[in-house]
């Protein structure tokens, strides 16, 4: 999945990226539907978003499988809302 560190946003195009970061208090502060696939943009001022980042493509992530379940669940219908 392509990512993106450009100025004041992070964003993915990883559905399951964005629910580790935002499970793990990033601001998710938009999502973008407007094309294929859809684009989650979080804010890059967080010292935490590098090495968040890194566990998650490492495949080393732990955590809280609950919080991760319900972020990716939001996700999915932030994805599904804006398609129907």
């Amino acid at each position: 999945m392509e990512q993106s560190s450009q100025g004041k946003l992070y964003s993915t195009a990883d559905t399951a990226l964005a629910a580790w970061l935002y499970s793990n208090g990033l601001e998710l502060t938009r999502v973008d539907n407007s094309e294929f696939p859809t684009i989650f943009y979080f804010e890059n001022s967080n010292p935490k978003l590098p090495g968040l980042v890194n566990v998650f493509q490492s495949g080393e992530a732990i955590g809280n499988i609950t919080n991760f379940y319900r972020a990716y669940k939001l996700m999915l219908a932030r994805i599904k809302s804006a398609r129907l």
